[in-house]
């Protein structure tokens, strides 16, 4: 299932310097190859957003505190589908 995460800074200070940031870099990199992130951005006034997958709560866990910022952030995850096929599911259901 696919998750949207919404975090933004909740006032603590990040201690993030470059070569932190160059590492979660490549980390969202590898990320990303592997399919398990979809895309990730960045807020220019802090904070960001990204979409997951993941298969169980575990896995979603894992993912949203496996975030360096995760402790300095105000965090929001909702639960996402590709509207094209909610659409059609949508449909069926009140087609019935």
């Amino acid at each position: 299932m696919k998750f949207l995460v919404i975090f933004r800074p909740n006032g603590q200070p990040h201690q993030f310097k470059d070569e932190h940031a160059r590492a979660h870099g490549s980390a969202l990199n590898e990320l990303l190859a592997k399919g398990e992130l979809e895309i990730a951005y960045v807020f220019v006034a802090g904070g960001g957003a990204y979409v997951v997958n993941a298969v169980d709560t575990k896995e979603l866990f894992e993912k949203v505190r496996g975030n360096p910022l995760f402790k300095s952030s105000t965090v929001e995850v909702h639960p996402i589908a590709d509207a094209t096929d909610y659409l059609e599911g949508y449909a069926d259901y009140v087609g019935k």
